[in-house]
């Protein structure tokens, strides 16, 4: 095999190592930040894009979150944190919670989150609620 051959090879090995890494770049979209500010509204994603939504932690009302309720066909959950709050809060701040979505499939439906006051489940109350559209 003759150098200019092999240097061939080479050069067009690298052009598709290039071509792959890009495509690949391209097909993880940024990652949607949403809050309880997005109530309300419709968020779109693309497949495998992310969804992080932070709300604030209803705990000084004695309310705890409820499981959200979404569309497990479009949408999954990867992660459930809660964020404590910082140094020099003020009382009765809770922090905050996030939840980490990832869009798995096409189509749409609403993500709901709530939260209940100890088991007095006539006090449930709507925290979040949006349209989740993956295409």
């Amino acid at each position: 095999m003759t150098n200019k051959l092999k240097f061939s090879l080479i050069a067009i090995a690298f052009a598709a190592i290039a071509v792959s890494c890009k495509k690949s770049q391209n097909n993880n979209p940024a990652a949607i930040q949403i809050t309880g500010q997005n109530s309300g509204q419709t968020t779109t994603l693309s497949t495998g894009q992310t969804m992080r939504l932070t709300l604030s932690n209803p705990g000084d009302g004695g309310y705890s979150f409820d499981p959200p309720k979404y569309n497990s066909s479009i949408i999954t959950l990867k992660t459930h944190t809660r964020i404590l709050p910082g140094p020099g809060a003020a009382i009765g701040n809770f922090g905050s919670d996030a939840w980490e979505f990832i869009a798995i499939g096409r189509g749409s439906g609403r993500l709901t989150i709530t939260a209940t006051r100890g088991t007095d489940k006539t006090s449930t109350t709507v925290i979040f609620d949006g349209l989740i559209n993956v295409e």
